[in-house]
């Protein structure tokens, strides 16, 4: 859809404000969301209202045509085509946010576009249904739901990653250069979420997972 759930977007934008990228790409731009939400993080708050005042680049890149007057506002640029056959040009960007899009892909095919964008950019933001349930739009056959995502399918890189009200998936990974997330990060998300009582309850998970920061990791 060119919109998504709300429930994600605070734990979705304190990942942006303390990553502090200077170049973004969202993908899946839809009526332009992300893009709207993170000019004003990282531009509106700090004071630069004015577009000539801006500092923060950010593109998009979509499947589908959509219509809205937020993409030549709020983005540097947008352009239509499917992010599976161009990742390899997407390189550069200090924070690549996939909201709500990589439910749209095969397993393979999603863990394959992460390997290429986390190889050449610095992090990339996820947020994913924690529960798959069935999706199709008539007009956009980019769409269609076609994969379940769960915080074990992202271990083969440095994350943090939080369920919230036990419907979204907000998953931060590290990639080329990174200083965030951390492995105490992963580790203090890993064991919070495997407490059944708290799993669960995701503002439990995130006070858990604060004490487990606190700790001494492995030597």
């Amino acid at each position: 859809m060119p919109h998504s759930s709300h429930l994600g977007v605070t734990l979705m934008l304190e990942h942006v404000v303390r990553m502090q990228p200077r170049r973004v790409l969202d993908i899946g731009v839809g009526f332009g969301k992300w893009g709207l939400l993170v000019r004003e993080a990282l531009d509106f708050m700090p004071g630069r209202i004015d577009k000539q005042d801006w500092q923060v680049e950010i593109d998009g890149i979509d499947a589908f045509p959509y219509d809205s007057p937020l993409h030549a506002w709020v983005y540097d640029s947008v352009r239509t085509a499917n992010v599976v056959d161009v990742a390899e040009e997407l390189t550069g960007y200090d924070l690549v946010v996939l909201g709500d899009v990589i439910e749209h892909l095969e397993k393979a095919e999603g863990l394959s576009l992460l390997r290429k964008l986390l190889a050449s950019n610095r992090n990339a933001l996820v947020s994913t249904p924690a529960h798959f349930f069935e999706q199709e739009v008539e007009r956009n056959l980019h769409e269609r739901h076609l994969s379940y995502w769960q915080p074990d399918d992202f271990r083969e890189w440095t994350c943090d990653f939080d369920v919230v009200s036990a419907a979204v998936l907000v998953v931060a990974l590290a990639g080329k250069d990174a200083t965030y997330p951390t492995a105490a990060d992963g580790r203090a998300s890993r064991l919070a979420y495997s407490v059944p009582l708290v799993r669960d309850r995701g503002s439990v998970a995130r006070v858990v997972k604060g004490l487990l920061r606190a700790l001494p990791g492995p030597k």
